[in-house]
């Protein structure tokens, strides 16, 4: 039995693999991460390695004292699936590595553009030779919600709200408008700058506001959780081989 932990600034979702199946996944609270953590150990001896990546900042001692079997942390240290060819790895974050790598086991020999929607949209390319050669990274929507009412003095603090129209026909509506259809085209933009540079291209669509633009972009993969939780659960295997 193997632990798949993937921390998230809000949500930790973790999958158990007998094998390579999947007999159990769930969500925790990352404020909670700890308790919850020491509570599946508990009832869960049998566990023989976990992986983990984690965005939140837990302290790596305090998990490593609960743990009872191997643990192995996400980062450009491990052995992974891919190449990094990015001048400062240290600083890539375990979301995206782990991202990374699940496309390039679940598309390998592909070029693959990697978008994940969350609290920032971040854009990660890894080619058909298995070379990941960077990316891209701005404001997610709640990001730029926010940061229209912080910086300015009279723009309201609203929620995401699909608009009808292009053109908001007021300021709560302009609002939606703009950061919707901004992000729609910036999205748009960076596929069709891969795609006029490759002729095959798999572009993966993932995180938590990837609903918001169902329909929208065509010949794109949703890519669920299982995406992820598989493909860091191949990273453990190729960690824990070496032992």
């Amino acid at each position: 039995m193997n632990l798949v932990l993937d921390i998230g600034n809000t949500l930790s979702k973790y999958s158990v693999f007998v094998s390579d199946k999947i007999i159990d996944q769930g969500t925790w609270q990352s404020l909670n991460i700890i308790e919850k953590f020491k509570t599946w150990n508990k009832i869960n001896p049998e566990c023989q390695s976990i992986i983990v990546s984690d965005v939140y900042g837990v302290d790596n001692s305090i998990f490593e004292s609960i743990a009872k079997c191997r643990l192995v942390w996400v980062s450009s240290n491990i052995s992974l699936p891919f190449k990094i060819n990015y001048k400062t790895p240290e600083t890539l974050g375990s979301d995206r590595i782990s991202l990374i790598a699940s496309a390039a086991i679940k598309y390998s020999k592909k070029n693959c553009l990697i978008i994940d929607l969350g609290t920032c949209i971040t854009y990660d390319f890894v080619n058909e030779f298995g070379e990941y050669l960077g990316g891209s990274i701005s404001p997610g929507f709640s990001l730029r919600y926010n940061s229209l009412n912080t910086f300015t003095s009279k723009l309201p603090q609203l929620e995401f709200n699909r608009p009808d129209n292009i053109s908001g026909n007021s300021t709560d509506n302009s609002i939606h408008s703009g950061i919707y259809y901004g992000i729609l085209a910036e999205v748009k933009n960076q596929v069709s700058h891969y795609k006029e540079k490759l002729e095959n291209l798999t572009v993966i669509l993932t995180g938590g506001d990837a609903d918001k633009l169902a329909n929208q972009i065509k010949n794109v993969i949703f890519a669920n959780h299982n995406f992820i939780a598989k493909g860091l659960h191949t990273v453990l295997q190729l960690n824990t081989d070496e032992f």
